[in-house]
């Protein structure tokens, strides 16, 4: 049943016999496949430049996409908050007696600025947000009243709709490092991508191999229990990937007796 394991199933069943310090030593304490170590690690590292890179296998990406959906959070709450805050300050100056046109005017041109489709950019790409933002700090530099209107509009405990906005620009940044980060890593896990042939004789290499350890296990005088340790999750694995393949039974045909009633 070993043709039905997963790549990811077959680097993991050898993995412990070449980085578990125990599993290791064990392997190579048993006399019968000690010669076969080698020859295990080679197969393993192949498998394992030939599969497709995962970013979920790789630790540090792992983190860094933590990172970034926290920061992708903080950028949307910011966002909602300022383009809010616009409009509220925007809604206040109309309910003032006589109305405040101009300043409602102003907050209409500095939300166009800021957020030219609307509240859409939350729903963008993570390097679409940092583009955004690094587009609004140019606004704020280039545009000084516009900061300095957005620093007149207080927030609870946050300071002003500036504070937010600088924050927001901040969120922005760090999501374009994380995204550089990310870019650099998957580019060093990359591998060359192999033939369905390739990767089916290096499976098949990978078969014949632990098949062999399997069968000198059979024939070993080693301890028992360091026998099972090296082949009980293989054989265990197998089994499992066997009844994944098992075809259910079709049903048994439904014999209807027939009988005839009609009056002699």
């Amino acid at each position: 049943m070993l043709k039905h394991l997963s790549v990811d199933e077959m680097v993991g069943l050898t993995h412990p016999w070449l980085d578990d310090t125990q599993a290791e030593a064990l392997f190579c304490s048993i006399p019968e496949i000690a010669p076969l170590h080698s020859k295990v690690k080679a197969i393993h590292a192949a498998l394992l430049a030939a599969r497709p890179p995962s970013k979920a296998r790789h630790p540090k990406l792992r983190a860094l996409m933590a990172e970034a959906s926290s920061i992708d959070i903080e950028h949307d709450a910011l966002a909602r908050a300022i383009h809010a805050g616009l409009l509220a300050d925007r809604a206040f100056a109309r309910a003032e007696t006589p109305p405040a046109t101009d300043r409602a005017d102003r907050a209409d041109r500095v939300l166009a600025a800021m957020f030219p489709r609307g509240l859409s950019i939350v729903n963008a790409s993570l390097l679409a947000q940092s583009g955004n933002t690094v587009r609004v700090a140019s606004l704020l530099a280039t545009q000084r009243s516009v900061a300095d209107y957005l620093d007149t509009i207080p927030v609870q405990n946050a300071g002003t709709l500036l504070t937010l906005t600088q924050r927001w620009i901040a969120a922005g940044e760090r999501l374009a490092e994380l995204e550089h980060d990310k870019a650099a890593i998957t580019a060093k896990v990359r591998t060359v991508p192999v033939t369905r042939a390739a990767m089916n004789r290096l499976r098949a290499r990978w078969i014949r191999l632990v098949n062999q350890v399997l069968t000198l296990l059979d024939l070993s005088d080693a301890p028992l229990d360091a026998i099972e340790t090296i082949r009980g999750p293989v054989l265990a694995a197998s089994s499992r990937a066997g009844r994944r393949y098992e075809q259910p039974r079709a049903p048994a045909p439904v014999l209807t007796l027939v009988t005839n009633n009609t009056p002699d």
